[in-house]
């Protein structure tokens, strides 16, 4: 098997089986090579979901969603190989959607009051308050996914196999393992 591509699809997977128990729709996931939207680099796979990157006012809450969604592959990496390559547009994304909800003061307050963050892989954000938010996130996403594994390894496995997956698929796979959902059990963070 090949280790980099499998990686790619564990961290796709990741962001489809988040954004699946999230109620966001997917389009697609993929291995297929293809340019970024933002021209930063080529992606070696990807997660297309409806309408993520509208540049709408979001809630606080959809914007943590939406925040969860995109750390959701980096969450994924470490659950199946203990680290992540941390960066790309899944970070920069990430990083604008905490940006946007610094806008309010009472996400300010809340956010002032996350441990300082370590140094590692996030360093990369200057701003300490995004960073220290970032991480906290990334971490309820780990802890998320964590039961969600199975799941997780199928879509990667189907995905390696297939190189291309309709949300339908990903959902009949997801459905297939009779997961946990994070509806009544488990809040959206």
């Amino acid at each position: 098997m090949d280790h980099k591509k499998f990686k790619i699809s564990i961290h796709e997977a990741g962001h489809a089986v988040m954004g699946h128990v999230s109620g966001q729709e997917i389009k697609k996931v993929t291995l297929k090579e293809m340019d970024s939207p933002r021209g930063t680099e080529k992606y070696l796979g990807a997660t297309v979901f409806e309408n993520f990157d509208q540049p709408e006012k979001f809630t606080i809450n959809e914007a943590i969603r939406r925040t969860k969604i995109s750390l959701a592959g980096y969450a994924s990496e470490i659950l199946f190989f203990d680290s992540a390559n941390i960066g790309g547009d899944d970070l920069t994304f990430a990083v604008k959607r905490v940006e946007d909800m610094m806008q309010s003061e009472d996400f300010r307050n809340l956010a002032a009051k996350l441990p300082m963050p370590t140094p590692g892989p996030l360093d990369m954000i200057e701003n300490s308050t995004i960073k220290a938010f970032i991480e906290y996130k990334l971490h309820i996403c780990i802890k998320e996914l964590s039961p969600l594994r199975e799941a997780i390894k199928l879509i990667a496995e189907e995905l390696l196999e297939k190189e291309e997956l309709t949300g339908a698929e990903v959902s009949a796979l997801y459905s297939s393992m009779a997961q946990p959902t994070l509806g009544e059990s488990q809040a959206i963070h």
